[in-house]
């Protein structure tokens, strides 16, 4: 339809300047094909069938090649189009994962922290209570020799003391005393210190 509007504004203004070019008498139907076709109708069949050939040429030979190398440069395109998008995509997905790698390398890294702490804080402890129990052992063991010390101090104080009283005792009775007399009265004595 575009192509017939444009064809009939180009043949309208040559017709007019055909029919103005009359010089007032009426037109014959041989004045008018010989306006139309000056050289005859051959001349125009073949300007025709030139402009026919010309048109095909110019559809196979240009506008073909035009419009597959369009075709062409159109998928190219596409394709380019595609890649970057699918470019893109991978691009954004690395950088998911490479976020998601460092924020679980931070979980991680945390969490070796913080076991690190409780790690600490029990050996901390652990060497804490061992130095008390150790300290503890020790102190018991430290009681114990003072109770055997003592112990040991008492029983060689009452043989001084026996030593003593049985030397004493001889002298004021000025006898020997048997052994029950002298045990009985280191028992007294005895009795009577410890009550003190």
């Amino acid at each position: 339809m575009k192509t017939v509007k444009r064809f009939t504004y180009i043949l309208l203004p040559i017709l007019a300047v055909m029919l103005t070019s009359c010089q007032g008498t009426p037109f014959t139907d041989s004045d008018f094909t010989s306006k139309i076709f000056p050289n005859g109708y051959w001349d125009f069949i073949i300007q025709i069938g030139a402009f026919v050939v010309l048109l095909i040429a110019v559809f196979f030979l240009g506008y073909k090649p035009i419009k597959k190398m369009v075709a062409k440069r159109r998928e190219n395109v596409s394709k380019m189009i595609e890649d970057a998008e699918e470019k893109q995509r991978v691009a954004t997905e690395a950088a998911a994962k490479k976020e998601a790698t460092i924020l679980a390398g931070k979980e991680e890294a945390s969490h070796i922290i913080e076991l690190a702490k409780k790690q600490a804080e029990a050996e901390r402890t652990a060497i804490i209570n061992e130095a008390e129990a150790q300290a503890a052992l020790r102190r018991k063991k430290a009681d114990e020799e003072i109770e055997a010390a003592k112990e040991a101090s008492k029983q060689e104080i009452r043989e001084h003391i026996v030593d003593v009283a049985l030397a004493a005792s001889s002298q004021v009775l000025g006898r020997e005393v048997s052994k029950e007399d002298n045990q009985a009265l280191l028992d007294d004595f005895l009795d009577g210190i410890e009550g003190k």
